[in-house]
């Protein structure tokens, strides 16, 4: 008995030493490999962090080298040249940040000659501007500014691309990261249970031995009796597949979740289960297992359907481990089948109510762009009369003058009210884009003051606004958004008052260390209560319903306009009182500033300008076919003396085409008979056929929606305006054109 106990412990101590060097050898070499995983994560990570500021500081020079050009002042300069070196010191630790990554060397290789270029088209934008060349009137300056944004355009592409790779390297690093994670956690729990597990033995081997069997005994007995509870509470069937023999042990509930509850625990083969698996799932089946027996994929998991005793199909999830010998062949594989059906069908539900709602979404849309379209076309007739009247305003007699004002303040009123619905469909897509540039806040302010006065003085309101600190300032931004935002405000302000007035002030103030435009809109009318200070700025909905009923209004105003403020980068705040008025404060970041020049003439200087391209061999073909539109367009030409065939279809815009050389072609897309990207399409055939050079072709759609810019762009049009026109980008754009045509001539 003596020898036994020395044999058994002595046999106890060398498995236990082996654990334990086995198990600190894996979690000293796991410590390593989480160590190493971990310190490429941070390598990828620095790379993008560096690509991002890359593309950073290519703006950044961009924006300096633009502000020493628009002001002069030589801080810009300074900036620009410190930008410069940063990318330089940039480019520097991306490469050594990229040794060893071909694709990443490469794209930087490529990214560094584009910035090379870049820098020099930027110092000779620098030298013409220094030379006092005319921007807008030099073709030297325009090349530069295009070729300056091309470059940008292929280094941020190039920066793209290298975020796009480096992020794809970096979520394969994480994912290996979480991989070891794992297989050091599970190694470092396996070791301890059989570490405890064999301390535990062996001392109880010490203590107890005459009574080891019989505690032993006992143990398993309990717990076959708890994996049996266990197994009932789960309600899942049990399989147990010995691969050597071939033979499967199924369990008794394995049968009854398919109907077969009188079938008990059954013995059987891999074929006895052909006849209750769909025959559409079978051979998937088997490939998977094949696929999990070869090491291929490392978890069992699969769902496929059974056949009910009473016919219909159940989906089964079956869920299963296998156990291989030492020479990594499986010879055993238990698993657990759960009866999934509920889910499935709660799945396919839930697929069916996406689908539908997809279904919807883009019904809406499709609704929206033609709603924009039948509204929007023959509203471009009457914004371009209204336009057209307001030219001549002198000319008229009083009330004349204010039929015209009236007129033109309404038109403005009408497409703020459509844009409206169209922005609100932008916005719940994320669509909604900003046209950000310089402009005078003046001009804004004015025309704010011409349309909203008119409404103040119907409802015999005081109207008063305050812009006199920010007069001749230029700003930075979305002028028709922000244009929207006032008007929202101002007429919400004073549809809500019926007694006092309206005052609105405009001034630059700091807030966090940055110079914000601040825009307060403060009323005397029905005022709102503090707990409804949120409601208001949610959709279709408004403080009170008897609100809606005596003012109306459909509730988007102060919604979009909110959004709109903090797609600028700013936002829109309220403070009110029931019964003594509202203010409506909203700040947008001044990112650029300065004194504005004189362009109250400018479309003068258009006309003038393009009187002085004009010759009598310059043609222009108008593609349109609602009349209103036709008439506002051939006003326009016909005041620069510029010759021009009218087509109603695209159709007919083939035939003239086939017939004459025009230098410019303004087409309608949609149209009878053929539509504009159609017969754009056709233009361009015929030229590539005959070797004839492109035609400028400027698209002219109703359709606001985002994504048909592309379109008209993908069709071969040269450019695209939205409408209503206006008549000042139309001069401008054709102005452009005919000036390139000339040039053509003169060279030929």
């Amino acid at each position: 008995m003596n020898r036994s106990f020395v044999r058994n412990f002595f046999i106890f101590t060398i498995i236990l030493a082996v654990c334990s060097g086995t198990l600190g050898f894996t979690l000293v070499r796991g410590e390593r490999e989480l160590e190493k995983t971990d310190e490429l994560i941070m390598h990828t990570h620095k790379f993008i962090t560096n690509v991002i500021q890359l593309s950073s500081l290519t703006e950044g020079v961009l924006a300096s080298q633009r502000g020493y050009l628009l002001t002069s002042d030589a801080t810009f300069l300074d900036d620009y040249k410190a930008k410069k070196n940063a990318i330089s010191n940039n480019l520097a630790e991306l490469s050594l940040l990229s040794e060893g990554q071909a694709d990443q060397e490469s794209r930087l290789a490529e990214a560094r000659n584009y910035l090379n270029l870049f820098f020099v088209a930027l110092e000779d934008k620098i030298s013409l501007h220094a030379d006092n060349v005319e921007a807008g009137r030099t073709e030297i300056v325009t090349n530069a500014v295009e070729r300056i944004d091309s470059l940008r355009d292929d280094i941020m592409r190039l920066t793209t691309s290298m975020l796009n790779s480096e992020y794809a390297r970096s979520e394969m690093r994480v994912a290996q990261l979480e991989s070891r994670k794992g297989q050091y956690f599970s190694s470092l729990f396996i070791g301890g249970i059989c570490t405890t597990l064999l301390l535990f033995i062996l001392n109880a081997f010490l203590l107890q031995a005459q009574r080891k069997r019989t505690r032993a005994e006992t143990y398993l007995k309990g717990m076959e009796e708890r994996l049996y509870l266990a197994l009932e509470g789960t309600r899942d069937g049990i399989f147990d597949w010995d691969i050597v023999s071939g033979k499967i042990y199924f369990s008794k509930r394995f049968f009854e979740i398919i109907g077969y509850e009188d079938k008990g625990d059954f013995y059987g083969t891999p074929d006895d289960m052909q006849d209750y698996i769909h025959p559409e799932d079978y051979k998937r089946i088997w490939e998977y297992v094949d696929s999990y027996l070869n090491g291929e994929i490392e978890e069992y998991v699969q769902e496929y359907r059974m056949k009910h005793k009473s016919g219909r199909w159940v989906w089964i999830q079956s869920r299963a481990t296998a156990i291989f010998d030492d020479k990594g062949k499986p010879i055993r594989m238990v698993g657990a089948h759960t009866d999934i059906t509920p889910i499935m069908k709660n799945q396919k539900k839930l697929e069916a109510e996406k689908n539908e709602a997809q279904d919807a979404n883009r019904a809406k849309s499709e609704f929206l762009a033609h709603m924009s379209h039948e509204i929007r076309t023959p509203l471009t007739a009457i914004s371009g009369i209204a336009e057209i009247l307001m030219k001549n305003y002198d000319s008229f007699n009083e009330k004349q003058q204010r039929l015209v004002k009236t007129l033109g303040s309404s038109t403005e009123s009408l497409k703020d009210l459509i844009n409206d619905v169209l922005d609100f469909s932008k916005i719940e897509g994320g669509e909604l884009e900003l046209d950000e540039g310089m402009f005078e806040l003046d001009k804004i302010f004015e025309q704010t003051i011409s349309m909203m006065s008119l409404k103040a003085n119907e409802k015999g309101i005081s109207f008063l606004f305050d812009y006199s600190v920010v007069k001749d300032r230029e700003f930075y931004g979305d002028s028709k958004r922000i244009r929207q935002i006032l008007i929202n405000l101002i007429a919400n302000a004073i549809k809500f008052t019926d007694l006092g007035g309206v005052t609105i002030k405009a001034y630059f103030d700091d807030r966090d260390g940055e110079d914000y435009l601040h825009i307060d809109v403060t009323d005397t009318g029905i005022g709102i209560a503090p707990e409804d200070f949120d409601l208001v700025f949610e959709r279709f909905k408004q403080a009170d319903s008897s609100v809606s009923r005596r003012y109306g209004g459909t509730g988007l105003g102060l919604p979009i306009s909110r959004q709109l403020a903090r797609l600028m980068g700013g936002d829109i705040f309220l403070s009110s009182e029931v019964g003594k008025g509202s203010t409506f404060r909203v700040f947008l970041p001044a990112k650029a500033k300065g004194v504005t020049a004189n362009s109250n003439k400018r479309e003068y200087v258009l006309d003038d300008e393009l009187r002085s391209v004009v010759s009598d061999e310059n043609n222009v073909l108008i593609v349109e076919d609602y009349e209103g539109n036709i008439m506002l367009l051939s006003f326009i030409l016909d005041e620069l003396n510029l010759a021009y065939d009218v087509a109603t279809s695209g159709k007919q815009a083939v035939e003239k085409f086939k017939d004459n050389h025009y230098d410019v072609i303004m087409m309608d897309v949609q149209m009878p008979e053929m539509d504009g990207f159609t017969a754009t399409k056709i233009i361009r055939q015929i030229e590539a056929e005959k070797n004839m050079g492109a035609t400028p072709i400027i698209g002219m759609t109703a359709h606001a929606l985002v994504g048909d810019k592309d379109k008209c762009i993908e069709a071969g049009m040269d450019v695209y305006l939205a409408k209503p026109l206006i008549t000042e980008e139309v001069k401008i754009v054709v102005l452009k054109y005919l000036e390139e045509a000339n040039a053509r001539k003169k060279a030929a």
